[in-house]
């Protein structure tokens, strides 16, 4: 039988299916969810009873490994920062130990993370054998300063890609109609899916505003690619 849904829709049921979904959603913020946002924002949802916030149990933070790892090359002085060394991993070890990380807990519950540890379970999920993406697909990790706060997504085929890790891309409303942002982080708290697009005519008005109100700077801090070889995730069915 073919599948008939669309990419969107089999994007967003995989990272439902995943630690970042929602496991129990009764009650919102109760013992039992199996997902929480570590830094729930006021200005995304200002009801804490509908919102995905800080788990109760108070368990510890998923921080996943810092965006500087995938740098294509680590200068000295950032290696030794990443407590790497004289001799930090190639570029290659660092992704695959960017990947790893992001695979290893996208099937473990309760997560609770903060934005950058949503994003590289999003995108392992996405580079994974088994991501409804095409062989070939490019995955970037995008972030967004807004003054002394900063946001990571996961950004799939975004118009004329032409920059390098480290350096600034253009505001999302130019990103292109076909352009897909995954973002968890945010749709668990405005309580919706976690796929937008953020140019052409089914931009997310709402969700475009949240990434460049108040921006600073845009800026590539990653890119993926699904090529085949990662092993598959298996998440819930």
């Amino acid at each position: 039988m073919t599948d008939t849904q669309s990419l969107e829709d089999r994007i967003a049921t995989r990272i439902q299916a995943s630690s970042l979904g929602v496991a129990v959603a009764d009650p919102v913020n109760g013992p039992d969810q199996g997902v929480y946002v570590d830094n729930p924002y006021n200005a995304i949802n200002p009801d804490p009873r509908s919102r995905f916030g800080k788990d109760p149990r108070n368990r510890p933070v998923q921080y996943a490994p810092r965006s500087d790892t995938l740098l294509p090359v680590l200068p000295r002085l950032k290696a030794l920062s990443l407590g790497y060394g004289d001799t930090p991993p190639s570029h290659s070890d660092r992704v695959k130990a960017y990947l790893d990380w992001g695979a290893a807990r996208a099937v473990k519950q309760p997560f609770v993370g903060v934005c950058e540890s949503f994003n590289a379970v999003v995108i392992a999920i996405l580079a994974a054998k088994n991501s409804p993406l095409a062989t070939g697909t490019v995955i970037e990790y995008v972030g967004v300063k807004q003054g002394s706060l900063g946001h990571a997504i996961a950004v799939i085929d975004r118009a004329n890609r032409v920059e390098a890790v480290g350096e600034a891309v253009p505001a999302p409303g130019e990103w292109g109609a076909d352009c897909i942002v995954v973002d968890q982080w945010y749709a668990l708290q405005a309580r919706t899916a976690p796929v937008f697009h953020v140019a052409g005519p089914h931009a997310d008005q709402a969700y475009l505003a949240f990434l460049t109100n108040g921006t600073t700077r845009t800026g590539l801090y990653g890119t993926f690619t699904k090529d085949g070889t990662r092993a598959n995730i298996t998440l819930r069915a």
